[in-house]
């Protein structure tokens, strides 16, 4: 792996890695007078007031570790600063949805504008040939990149599983960019692995330690979203590229599926889409009892078990289209049945999480229902 790796670009992964955890024991000693601490109460049950600044943590060391290697496009960083920014206030004012998605839709259109990255087709859908978007590049670029970044946001209900569920998918891309040769695309992803993955010591559950000391707040969770909609699109549109984009999907199945049925399910109910509630995919495993650690590991298997069919679809040679639909079926297949479980649960009155970045274990009295 060494060999893969210039100097410069490995100091730059050390940076990376060290300037994230750095940054947040810094950023957490003035999380309290920034507003950027998440209390007990309310939807959340941890026992500790956390720090949201590992997003914010993650950012600066990227910026630091990108200038060593003169990476990526200063598009990326234009649009990666106005969701952390914007993020950030989120985290200590609390947003309307209504400026979050603005600002989401605004990192696309600079991402699209002075980046050049953009759909410019879906792949070979239907065994016809690429269908190209024309006229609908634009909007249907934003639409996916901001689908994408939200998916990443509401999966981030549980102690690590959105830094792990999002490095699972890091790791998939920096393969796929490797693979065609892409070693800017191939040192951009690593560089974000090893930010995150020294993330991950503050906020995963260790021996010892039986609570995050940081979480992303939702400063980090878009970035990430982000990042994985910059990487999903760059590495399959354009000259030198032959990863489908129907294997970029399956990499971040599972956070869209869980995002496309929460939305489903609370549109349905009369609610916003974007309201808070306890029926994401962790809180039912957690609901059905499993503890934080396994409920981490079946959705981080699972997760990497979509990200080798995509992966191994493509470099086997499958055809889009059977792809497509196999991804279509489990998309589907995957709303009707966390639909059916949920209704099993309906009536018992005890659940393990709310929403919220925790992945505590203190009972609530809230009732378990998809409604």
């Amino acid at each position: 792996m060494l060999a893969l790796f210039p100097h410069s670009s490995l100091m730059a992964l050390v940076l990376a890695a060290l300037g994230t955890a750095a940054a947040i024991v810094a950023l957490s000693r003035a999380a309290s007078a920034l507003g950027l601490v998440d209390h007990p109460g309310d939807r959340r049950d941890h026992a500790h007031p956390s720090p949201l600044v590992g997003g914010i943590a993650i950012f600066a060391s990227l910026v630091l570790a990108f200038l060593v290697v003169g990476l990526p496009p200063a598009a990326y960083l234009y649009a990666a600063a106005v969701l952390v920014a914007v993020g950030a206030l989120d985290d200590a004012l609390e947003l309307r949805a209504s400026v979050r998605l603005a600002a989401q839709a605004a990192a696309a259109a600079l991402m699209i504008l002075l980046g050049g990255v953009e759909l410019l087709n879906v792949g070979d859908l239907l065994g016809s040939g690429p269908i190209g978007l024309w006229i609908f590049i634009f909007p249907m670029t934003v639409f996916a990149a901001v689908g994408v970044i939200n998916s990443a946001n509401m999966i981030d209900g549980m102690d690590g599983l959105a830094g792990v569920i999002v490095l699972v998918a890091l790791a998939w891309y920096a393969a796929a960019a490797h693979f065609q040769g892409l070693e800017g695309l191939f040192l951009m992803a690593m560089l974000h692995i090893a930010a995150v993955a020294a993330f991950l010591c503050f906020n995963l559950r260790l021996p010892r330690r039986g609570h995050a000391r940081a979480f992303l707040g939702d400063a980090g969770s878009t970035l990430l979203g982000f990042a994985l909609a910059w990487f999903a699109i760059d590495l399959t549109q354009g000259p030198g590229r032959s990863f489908p984009p129907i294997c970029a999907l399956w990499i971040v199945l599972l956070p869209l599926a869980d995002c496309v049925s929460l939305m489903t399910r609370r549109i349905a109910a009369g609610r916003s889409p974007f309201s808070a509630d306890r029926l994401h995919i962790h809180d039912y495993l957690r609901a059905r009892g499993l503890s934080s650690h396994q409920t981490l590991g079946v959705l981080a298997g699972t997760s990497a078990a979509f990200g080798a069919i995509g992966f191994l679809g493509w470099r086997l040679g499958a055809p889009q289209h059977v792809l497509f639909w196999a991804f279509f079926f489990l998309f589907f297949a995957y709303h009707f049945g966390i639909l059916k479980a949920w209704k099993s649960l309906e009536g018992r009155r005890t659940t393990h999480v709310p929403k919220g970045s925790n992945g505590c274990d203190a009972p609530t009295d809230q009732p378990l229902s998809p409604r």
